[in-house]
């Protein structure tokens, strides 16, 4: 199923956990430590990241034939889904009734009795760790790669470092997102 992004996910790190890390960030680097937690999350969430599942709250939505029961949504953890719609054979846009799915964490499995449509579906579905107060519940291994990747880029501020190659995520930040990727 393709999957594209609907409302992009809530930020997993705030500025004050990566401000913590860094342990100095000058008020004028403010926006710029905002823009690599920006960069590092996008590096790793969602449908174009590394990490293959989604970690702050957002909305997706996956489009293509259902052809197996249960069908497992991609890159969750998926908290609900929304709708699934999908155009009948006449061009009319028809709505799942949500009595004929049970959704099972990132599986859907249809009811007894229902038959997924033949045409493809549009299955508009809320993903990611939840927010406790202002805080994601991602795991903390997660939290603290995004950190030390901001770490990394913000100390070198440039593409390359002289004698050392710098086109492959950091060893430790790889060490720790590890058990969290998703294989596709």
């Amino acid at each position: 199923m393709r999957v594209t992004v609907i409302t992009p996910p809530e930020p997993i790190v705030t500025f004050g956990e990566v401000e913590k890390h860094l342990a100095d960030v000058p008020d004028e680097d403010k926006t710029y430590v905002e823009g690599l937690v920006a960069a590092a999350t996008a590096w790793i969430d969602g449908p174009a990241g590394w990490l293959g599942r989604a970690l702050g709250e957002q909305t997706l939505e996956a489009v293509g034939r259902i052809d197996c029961d249960p069908v497992q949504l991609p890159f969750g953890p998926v908290r609900g889904v929304d709708s699934i719609t999908y155009t009948d054979a006449a061009g009319n846009q028809q709505t799942v009734d949500p009595a004929s799915y049970q959704q099972d964490g990132d599986y859907l499995a249809a009811a007894a009795g229902f038959v997924w449509p033949a045409e493809p579906v549009r299955i508009r579905y809320s993903a990611g760790y939840p927010l406790s107060g202002d805080k994601s519940t991602a795991p903390a291994p997660i939290k603290v790669a995004i950190m030390m990747l901001v770490a990394q880029w913000y100390g070198t501020r440039a593409a390359v470092n002289i004698g050392k190659s710098v086109s492959e995520m950091p060893f430790a930040v790889d060490a720790l997102l590890q058990p969290y990727r998703v294989y596709r």
